[in-house]
């Protein structure tokens, strides 16, 4: 499917949607992250995590998953 994938993102109509499609996304996933942040408690240790995931996504090449794994790892051991 990714060759299929490749073609149809060469097409206008489709590459000006993918932009709304990927902002709206982000835009849910950012609002998901603020609800589960008010229902566990704004602590000092939540934002640190957010904060150094933030930090990680933005500045290093390391995959999403492994940070997942990291901090899920580090829920369990704290």
């Amino acid at each position: 499917i990714y060759p299929v994938w490749e073609k149809l993102k060469l097409i206008k109509g489709i590459k000006v949607s993918l932009k709304g499609i990927t902002a709206a996304a982000g835009g849910l996933i950012a609002a998901a992250g603020v609800i589960l942040m008010h229902k566990n408690g704004w602590s000092l240790l939540n934002l640190t995590v957010v904060l150094i995931t933030v930090g990680l996504l933005l500045t290093k090449k390391i995959p999403t998953p492994l940070i997942v794994a990291a901090a899920l790892a580090a829920g369990f051991l704290l």
